[in-house]
């Protein structure tokens, strides 16, 4: 589920890369890191990850996250604890993989994915809240909503077009 999600995730996050705010981290990328670049991207077994955001880069995420949901017919929330679970997993999805066990099987070989944030440390501030998904009553089907407000960790001119 993770995966499914991180791999939806990182096609949407291409579709910005390289474009305003985030043409700052291409272009240290492209020049191999140099001049003091903050060198952002992560390797983890043998895939390139490419955080937008992150204690590297010095800007942190406020994330408000709308997951709306089928509902069971006479159950009309779910339990904040499967709340936590999902929005756990959500940001698990949108950080880079920590390690070798996070990993999925069989991917293709020297694959690129992008990633909102480093790790959940970038997350500094969330919101969550449930919504319902009026199309199911089938709780294991949902969509997420999710608004990022970028907040500065250190700023620094490389960084400053992010932060707006």
């Amino acid at each position: 589920m993770v995966w499914q999600m991180r791999s939806s995730f990182s096609a949407q996050l291409q579709k910005v890369w390289g474009k305003p705010p985030f043409s700052i981290l291409k272009k240290w990328e492209d020049s191999q890191f140099a001049a003091g670049a903050p060198r952002f991207t992560r390797v983890v077994g043998g895939q390139t990850f490419v955080p937008l955001y992150g204690n590297d880069v010095g800007v942190g995420v406020s994330l408000d996250i709308t997951l709306l949901t089928g509902l069971p017919i006479r159950k009309p929330v779910i339990s904040a604890g499967d709340l936590d679970n999902r929005i756990k997993r959500i940001i698990d999805a949108l950080r880079v993989p920590q390690g070798h066990g996070e990993m999925q099987p069989n991917l293709q070989a020297d694959g690129r994915y992008y990633s909102l944030i480093e790790n959940d440390d970038a997350v500094l501030s969330l919101t969550a809240q449930l919504g319902p998904y009026l199309g199911s009553n089938d709780p294991a089907v949902s969509f997420a909503v999710i608004r990022v407000r970028p907040i500065a960790m250190r700023v620094n001119t490389g960084n400053l077009e992010m932060l707006f």
